[in-house]
């Protein structure tokens, strides 16, 4: 027997003579973020990696050259050479004027960009975590705006 929303109200029988078990009425799926995701999915960009990713972009300023230097200072991550100024790069890292705005800019923009995504990551894991709750036989429906 099927009801009008196309349910079978009672299992089927096949040709065989065996019964198929009646399908459940609501089902769903419930994600859960696992102990191995974190907010840092993986490690820091290497300063090694913002410098080639800089160099490709700018090569003839040499910002291989500051590589040591910068790894002298302590600088050896992304979040770290996002911290500190133009001035610093200028003063401390012996960067000239334009190789300091040029570095810094890259870093805070890959820095930011870094933030959105591990933010979004978060958000969309919240999402997925949170059960769907019974409204009244309109699970289908999309929420209005």
């Amino acid at each position: 027997m099927v009801t009008s929303n196309g349910v079978l109200a009672t299992a089927r029988s096949q040709d065989d003579g065996s019964r198929l078990p009646q399908p459940l009425k609501r089902t769903y799926a419930l994600y859960l973020e696992s102990d191995e995701e974190s907010d840092n999915d993986g490690p820091p960009q290497d300063i090694e990696d913002i410098l080639t990713m800089i160099n490709c972009h700018y090569p003839a300023m040499g910002f291989w050259q500051y590589v040591e230097v910068l790894k002298e200072h302590g600088i050896k991550y992304l979040p770290t050479a996002a911290h500190f100024g133009e001035r610093f790069y200028e003063e401390k890292i012996g960067m000239p004027e334009g190789a300091a705005f040029t570095f810094h800019s890259y870093v805070c923009q890959a820095h930011a960009k870094e933030e959105r995504a591990k933010a979004r990551r978060k958000v969309k894991g919240k999402k997925k975590a949170q059960p769907q709750s019974e409204d009244g036989g309109k699970e289908n429906t999309p929420p209005c705006f």
